[in-house]
Parts: C-alpha cells; structure tokens; sequence
C-alpha cells in the first residue's frame, strides 16, 4: 500500500467532514489499494453502515481527487469489516483481489444452532483456523449480556425518527455509540417527556454491546438511589460500588433530576461519577430540564455535567411529527391515510407517547367498530381531548409573558425604540404568537403596531437564529413555552 497515497487521501477527507463524523474517519483502515479498488476497513458494522450511509459520497469524491493527481482514475471502493473477509458491500465485488468467504451471520432465534457450533469448533483440532465459526460468538454472548445491561431491546438508532427537533442529540448519540469515552463524555441529554431521551439512551447501549464486548449498564436515577439506600442499610456498599464502578464500561443514568436535594445520594453519585472517568469510562445521562434549571443540585455535580456536551431535544416539528405517524402504523402492521396522519400531526403537538397514542385509540376504534381508518374517524376521536394551542392563547397573553421574563414593560415592547434591549424580546414576543395563534401576519401587525412585513422579518429572523442552533435563543424560547403552556 502506498503509505503517501493513504495519508492523502485521509488529509483530505478529514477535511471534508465535520467534527462529529472525524471518529469515523479516524477508525478507517485499508486492507489493499490497487489500481482498480481500495478495501476499506471499519472495525465493526454500525460504523461501516454510518459510512456508507453518509460519508459514501465524500469518501469516493476524495479518493477520485487523490488517484487523479497520482494520474490514475476509475479507482473503487470495496468496503469491509475488520477480520471479516466477505465485504459487506457488494457493489464493486468484482474488483476484490481474492475470492468472498461467506460468513453466516447468526441471529438471536438461531442460537442454539450457533452454541452447537461454537461448542464444536472449539472442541475440534483446527478450532484456531475455524473464523467462520468464531463469529459467531458475539451473537451467541449477545442475550447473556442484553439482560445485564437491562436494555430494551426496541430502542434502536433504527427505530428512532431523526429530525430538526432531535439531530444534535441523535448525531452526539451515535458518536457515542461508535466511539465510547471518546467522543463526548458525560453526554448529557435533556428535554420535556416522552421526546425521545431513554429510547437514544438505549440505542447507544444496544449499538455498543451489538458491535463489542464492552460492558453497559442502563438504570433510572430512582434505581440508583435506591439500590445505594439498600446497600447503606444491609451493609452492601462494596459490592454496590463494584456493580457500577468496576463491573461496567458505559453507565446510562436516566431522569438524573431525581437525585436532587438527596445529599447523600448525591454524595455517592459525585464520587461514583469521578471513579468512571478517571477510569475513561463512558457517562450518558438524561433529565427532564438542563443542569443550570435542576433546583437543589450540588454545584460540583453541575460543573461536571457542564463539562460535557449539552445536548437538547425539542418537541418534534410537523414534518417529524408525520414521520413518527407512518413509522408507527407500519411496525403495528396497519395503513395510515396520509389525510389522517396529517390531521393527528398537525393536532398533536405535545411529544411522541401522545402521538403513538392516539395511533392506538383509532386503530382500537376501528377494529372494535369494523370500519376503515378515516379523517372523520380520527376528527371524532381526537378533536375532544386535543385542541391546538391556537385557541388556548392570545397574543396579549404571550406579550405579558415575553415582557415579564426580559423585564420590560409592554409599551416597551409595542414602542418605537431599536435598541437591542427592546427589539430582541420583540422579535421572540412576534415568533410566538405566529406560532401559537392563529393570527396572520397583518393581524400580528396590528397588535404590535407595525407594518406586516416587519413581522414577517422578526419571525423569520428568530427561525434563522433557531435553525443555526443558537443556543440562549433556543434556551428563552424554551422557558417561555414551559410558562405559556404550564
């Protein structure tokens, strides 16, 4: 292999790529380079499937720029697993150098079949030379080590919608899931109820234990305090200390708020937090609200959180919110109208359980009454018990709250004045109340005193600002929401 070519190409694509998708670049090996095809390796399979679903095109762009300098072209690219000879693309097959071995991948329901394998090679003379056989160890280990990590198994990256609402959360939960204690340690992941926390807590464990044997164990906060209670009182503390400190390589802690104003469960946690990452272990945790709003936390314990990446999840977007719609009538194995999904998406704004909710009740309803799934049928059900928030506010309503939390008063806030401390409680005060009623823009307009086109720039303005991840902005539109709605 040409080691100049090689550094090249990696110069290159790094690059290319942004910080999130470097861990995977990092773990890119070659097996061969030829004139014709380049083998690249990933250590296991989440990884090569999150390159060639999103780097595929990067990757082969760079490799075309580099062999062009080097005055060769039409070089491809075969990708692989490491110590697996059969490339797991089969696009290019073709070119490999040397004949594919099949390598039966073995399932959960086939593992008894995989144990009677496993157990013969490994009694058999030439066991050492059996690799077909030996991989299939992981899968036959994968249940033993399921129920000790205590995952669901349902929570997948897979199973989990991605959009504008969760993407920072999601892409930081894959880098975690490829690159334990790595990649961002603690994460911290934060947001409302039922938005998706514990199912990204759990798809980065189920990721890690399916693609290695390091050792996960997910539990609640009230499990934590619990368990350290009952160890305190039957004198267990050692071996509550060595179930988690030691006999554990990645700790999902889930709705972390639950240990506040506990001193001495915070106590323990603190010295339990400071033992994994002085052992480069990986931390994940999850709360209702960010570390700054957890009244009653110890300050020390704050700081540590903050030191990792603050990683929020916001109430799913339409769009999201339809997706989540589809998805779940197709793992309940039942057709969705696209005019029903539209209406419960565009009516249900609260989190995912309410909307897999409501997917029930008419699935439930339809098949109770012998009747299609239809918009009037959707319309009966739901229409009572979820009103839009446009009639549940007005836009007074939202300008005293706006001015309330900035400290100005509210002809202030309809007043003629520019200066910043005036115009931007402005433009969020204009946000909100084009999205949470169902004022038009010349209505607004009038409300606030101004042209409609004014309006229409305040809001896409605050939209822009959001879109760019601007994180105080997405902090004060949160608390104003959670005092709107409480």
């Amino acid at each position: 292999m040409n080691a100049k070519i090689w550094a090249q190409f990696l110069e290159r694509l790094k690059e290319q790529v942004n910080d999130r998708c470097l861990a995977y670049i990092e773990n890119l090996s070659c097996r061969s380079m030829t004139d014709q095809t380049w083998n690249l390796c990933l250590p296991n399979r989440s990884m090569l499937n999150f390159v060639e679903s999103n780097l595929d095109d990067t990757l082969r762009e760079v490799l075309h720029s580099v062999m062009c300098d080097a005055g060769m072209t039409d070089v491809s690219i075969v990708y692989s697993i490491e110590n697996e000879l059969e490339p797991v693309s089969k696009r290019e097959s073709g070119y490999l150098p040397f004949d594919p071995v099949t390598v039966t991948d073995i399932s959960v329901p086939d593992v008894k079949k995989a144990s009677f394998q496993v157990s013969r090679a490994m009694n058999s003379e030439d066991a050492a030379g059996n690799s077909d056989l030996m991989n299939v160890l992981p899968f036959v280990a994968d249940i033993k080590v399921r129920e000790a990590s205590h995952l669901n198994a349902n929570f997948t990256f897979d199973s989990f919608i991605k959009g504008g609402s969760n993407e920072m959360a999601y892409c930081a939960a894959k880098a975690v899931a490829a690159n334990p204690a790595g990649a961002y340690n603690p994460l911290f992941i934060y947001g409302g109820v039922g938005i998706g926390k514990t199912h990204l807590m759990h798809a980065i464990g189920n990721e890690i234990i399916e693609t290695s044997n390091i050792r996960v164990r997910y539990m609640t906060s009230e499990e934590f305090t619990n368990d350290y209670l009952d160890a305190v009182r039957n004198n267990r503390m050692q071996e509550f200390r060595e179930s988690i400190r030691r006999n554990c390589d990645v700790l999902l802690l889930d709705d972390i708020q639950f240990i506040a104003g506990k001193a001495e469960t915070q106590k323990e946690f603190f010295n339990t937090f400071n033992d994994l990452q002085r052992a480069n272990k990986q931390i994940v945790l999850t709360s209702d609200k960010h570390p700054q709003e957890i009244k009653e936390l110890e300050e020390r314990i704050r700081s540590r959180f903050l030191g990792g990446l603050m990683a929020d999840i916001q109430l799913p977007e339409y769009e999201t919110r339809l997706e989540i719609l589809r998805k779940k009538s197709r793992s309940e194995n039942f057709y969705i109208p696209d005019d029903v999904a539209q209406y419960i998406a565009s009516k249900v704004t609260s989190n995912v359980r309410e909307l897999e909710g409501c997917i029930k009740r008419i699935k439930a309803s339809a098949d109770i009454h012998n009747e299609h799934i239809s918009l009037s049928l959707a319309q009966k059900l739901i229409e009572p018990f979820y009103q839009t928030r446009t009639v549940l506010l007005d836009a007074n309503k939202i300008i005293d709250c706006v001015c309330r939390y900035f400290g100005i008063s509210n002809e202030e806030m309809v007043g003629k004045s520019r200066a910043k401390p005036f115009v931007y409680p402005r433009q969020i005060a204009m946000y909100l109340a084009r999205s949470h009623t169902s004022l038009s823009f010349p209505d607004l307009g009038r409300v606030f005193g101004r042209d409609h086109t004014t309006v229409l720039h305040a809001v896409q303005r605050i939209m822009d600002d959001l879109a760019k991840k601007d994180t105080a902005l997405q902090f004060d539109i949160k608390r104003l929401e959670d005092e709107l709605f409480k």
